[in-house]
C-alpha cells in the first residue's frame, strides 16, 4: 500500500533593497502568493533578505535595533 505525497519545494532570489523591510517584505509577499497558488510546501528565502546585509556591520546599534521585529506570542 502507497502512500507517498508530493512535496512541492522552491526556493527565491530576488534584488532586495538594504535597509528597506517595506519592500522587501512586499516582494517576500509576492513570492509567498505565487508559491501558494502553485501549491508549493516549502518556501525557502536568502539569508537576511528582509534587511539586507553588507550594510548592516556599518550601521549604529540603534539603527540595527529599527530593523529588528518583535515576536509575539
Amino acid at each position: 500500500m502507497s502512500t507517498f505525497k508530493t512535496l512541492r519545494v522552491a526556493t527565491v532570489q530576488f534584488q532586495h533593497k538594504a535597509n528597506d523591510k517595506v519592500y522587501n517584505l512586499s516582494k517576500i509577499h509576492q513570492f509567498i502568493d505565487n508559491a501558494i497558488s502553485e501549491k508549493v510546501n516549502v518556501l525557502v528565502f536568502p539569508e537576511m533578505c528582509i534587511t539586507g546585509y553588507w550594510h548592516v556591520p556599518k550601521l549604529p546599534e540603534h539603527a540595527i535595533y529599527a530593523l529588528s521585529e518583535r515576536v509575539s506570542n
